[in-house]
C-alpha cells in the first residue's frame, strides 16, 4: 500500500527497485521493475522484489519507488580510489552501455568543469550529447558542472570511500538527474 501511495504521489509510470545493505547491482538479482503504469502492477512488482530479497536474507531489505524518466542520455559517473593515483573520475555512457561498449574516460581528481567537458568530448558516444539525429542536445556546461561536483563530493568523503557510482546520470537538455547511485566504503 505504501508503494502504491508513493507511485500515486509521483504519477505513473514508476520504477520499483530493491534496496538492501550490501546490495550493489539491483538488476543482477531481478530487483528492478520498469514501466509500472497502475497500482496492480506496483503491488505485483513489490511482492516479487520482496520475495527475492527474503530468499536472499539481505539485511535492511526494502523497495524504493521512483518516477520513471524517459528520453535523454544516460551516463555513468564513477569515482574509484586507485592505490597509486588516489581518487579517479570515470565518465562513460551509462546503464548497460558502459559494459557493452566500454566507452569511458578517466580523469584524476580534483577535476574542474572545464576538464570534465573535455573528457565528455573524448567519449565515442559524444555525438549523443550533441543532439544526434534530432534529439535534444545536452547542456554541456551544466552537465560538466554536475559531474565536477560529484567528483568534489567524493573527494570530500575522504579515504574511507572505496567507490562511488552514479548510474545512470540522466541528462536531457539542462536537466541532469541522478537516477541511481552506489557507494562502497572501505
Amino acid at each position: 500500500d505504501e508503494a502504491v501511495a508513493a507511485a500515486e504521489r509521483f504519477g505513473y509510470p514508476v520504477v520499483l527497485k530493491a534496496t538492501a545493505d550490501g546490495l550493489g547491482h539491483k538488476s543482477d538479482i531481478g530487483g528492478v521493475r520498469l514501466g509500472l503504469y497502475a497500482a496492480d502492477a506496483v503491488r505485483r512488482a513489490h511482492r516479487e522484489i520482496a520475495a527475492e530479497l527474503r530468499s536472499r536474507a539481505l539485511p535492511g531489505a526494502g523497495t524504493l519507488v521512483q518516477p520513471q524518466r524517459e528520453g535523454g542520455v544516460e551516463l555513468l559517473v564513477g569515482v574509484l580510489r586507485d592505490p597509486s593515483w588516489g581518487p579517479v573520475l570515470d565518465i562513460g555512457l551509462g546503464g548497460v552501455w558502459v559494459e557493452v561498449l566500454g566507452d569511458s574516460v578517466l580523469r584524476l581528481l580534483p577535476a574542474d568543469a572545464a576538464e570534465v567537458r573535455d573528457a565528455l568530448g573524448e567519449l565515442r558516444g559524444a555525438g549523443l550529447l550533441a543532439g544526434a539525429r534530432g534529439t535534444e542536445p545536452a547542456d554541456l556546461d551544466r552537465l560538466s558542472e554536475v559531474i565536477a561536483r560529484i567528483g568534489d563530493m567524493a573527494v570530500s568523503l575522504g579515504t574511507g570511500l572505496g567507490e562511488l557510482e552514479v548510474n545512470p546520470l540522466l541528462v536531457r537538455g539542462s536537466r541532469v538527474e541522478a537516477l541511481d547511485a552506489l557507494v562502497v566504503w572501505h
